[in-house]
């Protein structure tokens, strides 16, 4: 097997890749609060770089994996004709930029929303690289399309058989991501180390715990297509970005008055995203019909 701890040096990153800066101007609160409360302050830049060299190893060996998996599928030829297969990512991370770490639950940062998606399906093309942007439900809805299975609920994917087929797809498309709590410890459904994280100064979350708790994490939600990219916080900081001019993110260009246009077209098109997509009426009757009454339904015995 390839060795991959070492593969990248800190030095490599540093002239080849370099690192997003710590504290850029109007950014949100947590890029510099996070610093503070994890002790991040004291490191110099070559931590940072070398924390990203050994990210970038990580990387290269899941992509190492990846291709021992299709090298597997490969080697029975009645299935590898038959098979599609993808990967992809929950979430990015930091690992250096900005001089922070890990991720943040309020964060839109294209380092943490931007994650790879391969695909490599039968009758594909290869080498194909998409550089319009989707959404990760898309993925799903492609392998029912791909499976022949119905879909009768509503939903607002849209299949990337297209893309998978040579197509460059929609650069003007505008995708989505959310975020953030609205209210103080807004805990993740069934995650008890959540808990421990506000509590047990022994936590390896507890700095982030504090964090949330002292700091908030608005909540806030992303719109993005080609050129433009826009962060709403109803409390806190909103981001604006200028992707042609501005793919790093450093320039945050809300309520910049030449910018106002824009801006006032992507928030409306958040606006009509969520009137659209909020409580969406059920357009088959449920067979188990309505809950009966309280007074007719059963109570065990005191």
């Amino acid at each position: 097997m390839p060795i991959f701890l070492g593969r990248y040096s800190p030095d490599q990153v540093a002239k080849l890749a370099p690192l997003r800066p710590p504290y850029v101007a109007n950014k949100p609160k947590y890029h510099k609060s996070y610093i503070n409360y994890h002790d991040l302050q004291s490191f110099n830049q070559s931590l940072f770089d070398k924390i990203n060299a050994v990210y970038l190893g990580r990387v290269s060996y899941v992509d190492w994996m990846f291709g021992q998996l299709i090298n597997g599928i490969d080697a029975l030829p009645a299935i590898s004709k038959n098979t599609a297969v993808f990967v992809t990512s929950d979430h990015g991370d930091f690992s250096g930029d900005y001089h922070l770490v890990e991720k943040w639950p309020g964060g839109m940062d294209d380092i943490l929303t931007r994650v790879p998606l391969i695909g490599r399906v039968p009758g594909g093309v290869k080498g194909h690289v998409v550089e319009a942007p989707v959404n990760v439900f898309d993925l799903f809805y492609t392998l029912t399309v791909m499976a022949e299975v119905n879909v009768s609920h509503i939903h607002f994917a849209q299949s990337l058989l297209p893309q998978l087929m040579g197509d460059p797809g929609n650069m003007s498309r505008t995708v989505y991501s959310e975020g953030g709590y609205q209210y103080f410890r807004e805990f993740e459904p069934n995650d008890p180390e959540q808990k421990k994280s506000y509590e047990d100064p022994h936590h390896y979350f507890y700095p982030r715990g504090q964090e949330e708790i002292q700091e908030g994490i608005p909540r806030c939600i992303m719109a993005k297509n080609g050129t433009f990219k826009l962060v709403y916080r109803p409390e806190g900081v909103s981001e604006l970005y200028d992707l042609k001019k501005d793919k790093r993110e450093l320039n945050n260009v809300f309520d910049q008055p030449d910018y106002k246009a824009v801006q006032q077209e992507m928030m409306m098109d958040l606006l009509k995203m969520m009137i659209r997509t909020a409580d969406v009426t059920p357009v088959l009757e449920d067979p188990r019909g309505l809950p009966p009454p309280p007074e007719q339904q059963h109570r065990p015995a005191p």
